[in-house]
């Protein structure tokens, strides 16, 4: 009996170390973070709070809906972004490589920038528990979206941001 106790045991403290202890939410304060892009340039959080809203796309090259969603992302970073909206694709560090992911992004032609998450840090301080994983912060840096893809009302989503 004891064995199976201390077995349940295990197998529940497993459970709840797989899981984020938090994860970012809608009408919570995104974490600051600070990356650098796959072209070598500085990007965070300050570079765009006060300033513009910003989209979060984490991802990994293996994960084949991230693979999906990059016409849908170019889409959304050429139609938006000249009217305000940035977006960051930041590969998660799980089971990739900065050549990887530059590689990757090559090929299928990501039009937007991607910040490789080095050790995963970002990943663990916004509690990303899959990919894709979206956030969408406001001009002051507050999640208004998160979900597992891009929303569909993503134009109303806009004209919120820009309020």
């Amino acid at each position: 009996m004891v064995r199976f106790q201390r077995m349940v045991g295990i197998i529940l403290l497993l459970l709840v170390a797989a899981t984020p202890a938090w994860s970012v939410g809608v009408g919570e304060a995104a974490p600051d973070f600070k990356l650098t892009t796959l072209d070598g340039k500085p990007v965070a959080l300050a570079d765009y709070k006060g300033k513009r809203p910003l989209m979060l796309v984490f991802w990994a090259t293996w994960c084949p809906v991230c693979k999906t969603e990059i016409p849908q992302l170019n889409r959304l970073a050429a139609d938006f972004g000249p009217r305000g909206l940035a977006v960051l694709a930041v590969n998660v560090g799980v089971n990739d490589s900065a050549a990887k992911a530059a590689a990757y992004g090559d090929k299928y032609g990501l039009d937007y920038p991607v910040a490789f998450d080095e050790g995963s840090e970002v990943t663990r301080a916004f509690g990303v528990a899959g990919t894709p994983t979206v956030l969408i912060a406001d001009k002051n840096g507050i999640v208004r979206y998160r979900g597992s893809s891009v929303p569909e009302d993503m134009g109303q989503h806009f004209a919120r941001l820009m309020e």
